[in-house]
């Protein structure tokens, strides 16, 4: 059943220099996470692979950059990109809002 959240998709970042864990909440549609990349201002888009549940890691030093999220929604194959989600100051136990979201 597919659910129709306020706001955005909402990201919050935990990890190290080396390490970003993201955990991604309000995910709008069927909610189902097929795959998830991250955008640095200084990187192409990196592929995250699954950590667990609805978290998704990525093995790269992303401090000082702003970022972004494409996510693809497996039960409908829409694919969202967010950007600029987290300002170049972001900083790890903090929860950033895309300004879209699945419907």
């Amino acid at each position: 059943v597919a659910c129709t959240p306020k706001g955005g998709i909402r990201f919050t970042l935990q990890g190290n220099a080396y390490w970003l864990l993201v955990y991604i909440m309000n995910m709008g549609g069927g909610g189902d996470i097929l795959e998830v990349a991250v955008m640095g201002s200084e990187t192409g888009w990196i592929t995250m692979s699954h950590n667990w549940g609805a978290t998704y890691q990525a093995f790269s030093a992303l401090g000082g950059q702003t970022l972004s999220f494409r996510i693809t929604c497996r039960s409908t194959k829409q694919t969202l990109i967010l950007n600029n989600v987290a300002p170049s100051g972001w900083q790890f136990g903090m929860t950033y809002e895309g300004d879209l979201n699945f419907h």
